[in-house]
């Protein structure tokens, strides 16, 4: 009696341990859409993000050399 306790107990952990590595694994595949939505929505937002960060940085030198100029001109 007390192997078929430790037989069943371990034979449901190495089921759920099977179940949680398929979904990992095969998961994006076999369903999870709003998972798929929600990770091209992501990518998405950082590409905007970037785009944001390297106009910021343009502009940023854009002021920079642009009063380094004026500086320049009145002295």
């Amino acid at each position: 009696m007390n192997i078929d306790i430790i037989s069943f107990l371990f034979g449901v952990i190495i089921a759920l341990a099977v179940i949680i590595i398929f979904e990992k694994v095969y998961g994006k595949v076999f369903g999870n859409r709003r998972l798929r939505e929600l990770e091209r929505e992501v990518r998405r937002l950082q590409g905007i993000n970037q785009k944001k960060d390297d106009l910021i940085k343009k502009s940023l030198k854009t002021i920079q050399s642009e009063e380094k100029k004026n500086n320049d001109q009145s002295k």
